[in-house]
């Protein structure tokens, strides 16, 4: 029997080259299956209409809620979604509200919890105050729904608050009267700012003020 050698060489080195020609595919393969392709950071500006309201803030390196390479931030309720009401209980501490950013929940959270717990406050409210009438502006805002469907607002802590002053003029809407924050100052009062001029005081909770509710995004 007389053996072909250049052939059978000539075989081997093709197989060679084939195995060698899949083993790159199967690592470029694997490459491409680990390799996640990054969402597009959205772009978007203060001041302009987005999911139920209007753009108030985008948080910035260093910021609370910034996160590298996606887009977050604070939306503010439509003008015509702002209304007014008492703050609360006139007379007694809630108790545990802060001022700080990412707050404004909680803050408004706990104030709900605080007057659904008292005895029938939301019909004998004067057991509080004389001028209790029985509303709760944090009451009306876990109760709002945007006509586009978001459910989650909340009324803002003074810093989350001190975000729509900066930048009053691009959002636009706000009124000479005082705005309620969430935070509390002791048994009778809780905050309020001037978008006028940017003062945070204090006013008794049985006093009718505005309120503008916010979100995260």
């Amino acid at each position: 029997m007389v053996i072909n050698r250049p052939r059978i060489n000539l075989v081997m080195k093709n197989r060679r080259i084939i195995n060698f020609l899949v083993s790159l595919l199967i690592v470029q393969f694997a490459l491409t299956a680990c390799v996640k392709e990054e969402p597009a950071q959205l772009e978007i500006e203060v001041g302009e209409v987005y999911e139920g309201g209007i753009v108030a803030h985008i948080f910035q390196p260093g910021e609370p809620f910034y996160v590298l390479g996606e887009t977050h931030g604070i939306v503010v309720a439509p003008t015509d979604q702002v209304f007014e009401s008492q703050w609360g209980c006139q007379g007694t501490r809630v108790t545990g509200t802060s001022p700080e950013i990412g707050r404004g929940r909680e803050n408004t959270k706990r104030v709900v919890e605080w007057h659904d717990a008292l005895p029938n406050y939301y019909t004998n409210p004067t057991q509080c105050h004389p001028n209790n009438d029985g509303t709760v502006a944090a009451k009306l805002a876990v109760e709002f729904r945007a006509a586009t469907g978001q459910q989650d607002w909340f009324m803002p802590s003074l810093k989350e608050m001190n975000y729509l002053y900066q930048n009053r003029d691009k959002i636009g809407g706000f009124s000479v009267e005082e705005y309620w924050s969430s935070c509390e100052t002791n048994e009778n009062a809780a905050c309020v700012m001037s978008f006028i001029t940017g003062e945070l005081t204090s006013r008794n909770k049985s006093e009718y003020h505005r309120v503008r509710l916010i979100r995260f995004f």
